[in-house]
């Protein structure tokens, strides 16, 4: 099968997206013998579409592990008028206001329409929303007459980025939509009446991250002493993944747990700076260690070295690190918020606090924190559920039963 996968960035760009397409194409090519196609941008970060100033990958075509990756140059100028433009739109209802805002969001890619439309393939992938290339992949399918999958990863708390008339259309439109969780086909089917959904969830190497020796290597290195109840939260450093409410949870958590450190690892951002300001003001500032840009070959090692994980996003579609965790054989304390809710079962394979309350997040860190049999039990069950649900190998037949599905039937 000839599979086209449209994405805004990818890999050396770094993030759950990103990380989802690259790791579909090359099981695709490994497993099932496809010949995958990615056309992306130049973006090594996403704020390229709105900067001018970060730096840029090349453009052109390379091989990547068996894939076939084209980069387009993106379009970044104007940015002050493109935001202010869809800022008063968004805020008086205007007509197009969901247009204006698609614009300001990006990747605007001169010719990527065509492009698709060109490309031979039997089936076009597009991810994710609410950037504009998958309008360009769901019109490039309408032209071509070959059928469109959307994994769109909306998030539905987050109104200025997903509540958008423009973005219901087009999952009406395309062939398939995939969501990553009950929460966002809920959500979606709600918006989007007659629409084709599947839900498939995000995907995990459950053999890889069952790595207890790496982990303790890890711990070695940092140079944590063995008694140490270490914290792990892991995902990109901006402030909607709430790091902020952790850290506000650390001196109830450290008059319970004088053991407990934290450990802090993702994607560094503009936040980032601030997120250490706020951790030298805490009363032990040592115990908290901070990792940006780990390598990805690393991440097995740290869910392993970590007693706890905790995952306190709402605006997530799915919550990757959640399976992670799972995989890793860690318990997991999750917002009762958003998609966790829909992908834990509270008190069988995690343990669900009250969003936005640090208190609440520090009873659960110290009940599971003075409990070794309850952090192995709920690890246990989530490591089984991962294994079940969420293994690479299980997620990729899926999307690959699906593809096949929609080119048997000449869906279009």
């Amino acid at each position: 099968m000839r599979i086209l996968f449209v994405t805004h960035a990818y890999y050396p760009s770094r993030g759950g997206a990103q990380w989802l397409a690259q790791s579909l194409a090359e099981r695709l090519v490994q497993q099932h013998g496809d010949t995958v196609t990615v056309f992306t941008t130049d973006a090594y970060s996403c704020e390229l579409f709105i900067d001018a100033r970060q730096p840029r990958l090349p453009t052109g075509e390379v091989k990547l592990n068996g894939v076939r990756v084209r980069r387009f140059r993106t379009f970044n100028r104007l940015t002050w008028l493109r935001l202010n433009a869809a800022r008063i739109a968004y805020k008086l209802r205007l007509p197009g206001q969901d247009w204006l805002r698609g614009l300001y969001f990006g990747p605007i890619v001169p010719g990527l329409r065509a492009s698709i439309a060109r490309e031979p393939a039997d089936v076009i992938v597009a991810n994710s929303f609410p950037m504009i290339h998958m309008y360009d992949a769901l019109a490039a399918g309408q032209i071509s007459g070959r059928p469109v999958v959307l994994i769109g990863a909306v998030h539905p708390q987050d109104r200025w980025g997903y509540d958008l008339p423009r973005m219901y259309r087009a999952i009406g439109q395309a062939q398939t939509y995939v969501a990553q969780s009950e929460h966002e086909r809920e959500f979606l089917a709600l918006r989007c009446p007659g629409a084709r959904i599947s839900l498939i969830g995000g995907g995990v190497d459950s053999v890889l991250f069952d790595a207890p020796q790496s982990g303790e290597r890890f711990r070695r290195q940092q140079g944590w002493d063995a008694d140490d109840l270490v914290i792990g939260m892991v995902g990109r450093m901006t402030a909607y993944k709430r790091p902020d409410l952790m850290l506000a949870a650390l001196p109830i958590i450290w008059r319970e747990l004088p053991q407990a450190r934290l450990l802090l690892a993702g994607a560094g951002t503009r936040e980032t700076a601030m997120l250490q300001t706020l951790i030298r003001s805490l009363p032990r500032p040592e115990r908290v260690t901070i990792l940006p840009d780990f390598e990805e070959q690393d991440k097995p090692a740290i869910f392993s070295a970590a007693d706890i994980i905790v995952h306190l996003s709402e605006r997530e579609s799915f919550g990757i690190v959640i399976v992670e965790g799972w995989a890793a054989g860690k318990p997991v304390i999750a917002s009762r918020a958003g998609a966790s809710a829909s992908v834990i079962t509270d008190g069988e394979d995690g343990v669900l606090v009250r969003y936005g309350d640090a208190a609440d997040l520090a009873r659960a860190v110290i009940a599971l924190g003075n409990s070794a049999a309850a952090r192995q039990t709920l690890g246990r069950a989530g490591q089984d559920k991962a294994r079940r649900l969420y293994d690479w190998q299980v997620v990729v037949s899926r999307y690959r039963s699906l593809f096949s599905a929609l080119v048997a039937r000449g869906d279009k």
